[in-house]
């Protein structure tokens, strides 16, 4: 049995940009800056079996011919006792991401019956997108950040972070973009502490998901 956790958890909600219907016969308005930036942007969804093992996986794909470009998680069922490990876009440095992969362990063993869903946000291709990350060092100390920067002249459309070797014992703290009101993102950071003190070595690593400016 694990001890008792330490108040540290985060949780992070999917949005989703609603696309409005145009009644027969109305005028059309012309399309705002922001729906022609991000054209056919959907939400999809995957969630794992929901059941009382340790461990729960779900990879939500984005349509054929969609790319990757926000994402997000849910857990159910498991009520402050889950914590997410993975938080994984696909792609790289030369390949746009089209799906995301959450993996949530037990934080302290229960036999409630749980589940973990992901949620991509997905649009037709953007210029220029890719999956931009950071390996932060692997040790065993308490508390560790690393930031993954966009390539030059990109700006960030989403983020994700995946923890190495904590397997449950460690806590995603801070998950932030830069930027502000009137500067583009172009970054994300990912801050994680040890849930209960923990020996092995462990590591962090920040994803960024970024298209040309």
């Amino acid at each position: 049995m694990r001890t008792q956790k330490q108040a540290r958890r985060f949780g992070a909600r999917a949005s989703v940009l609603v696309l409005g219907l145009v009644a027969a016969g109305a005028v059309i308005a012309p399309a705002s800056p922001a729906s022609a930036a991000v054209p056919g942007l959907v939400r999809v969804t995957a969630t794992s079996v929901s059941n009382s093992t340790d461990f729960h996986s779900a990879t939500a794909t984005c349509p054929a011919g969609k790319v990757l470009t926000g994402t997000g998680y849910e857990l159910n069922g498991v009520t402050g006792e889950g914590v997410v490990d993975d938080f994984r876009p696909n792609g790289g440095v030369a390949a746009a991401p089209t799906a995301v992969t959450v993996g949530a362990y037990e934080s302290d063993a229960t036999a409630l019956n749980w589940s973990a869903t992901a949620y991509a946000i997905c649009a037709n291709p953007l210029p220029g997108l890719v999956r931009a990350s950071t390996v932060g060092a692997s040790n065993s100390l308490d508390f560790r950040s690393v930031v993954a920067n966009c390539p030059v002249g990109k700006v960030l459309t989403g983020a994700g972070y995946e923890l190495n070797g904590v397997t449950g014992e460690g806590v995603v703290d801070d998950f932030r973009p830069n930027g502000g009101p009137a500067t583009a993102p172009t970054s994300a950071a990912s801050g994680a502490y040890e849930e209960d003190v923990f020996a092995g070595n462990w590591s962090d690593t920040a994803y960024a998901i970024c298209a040309t400016a």
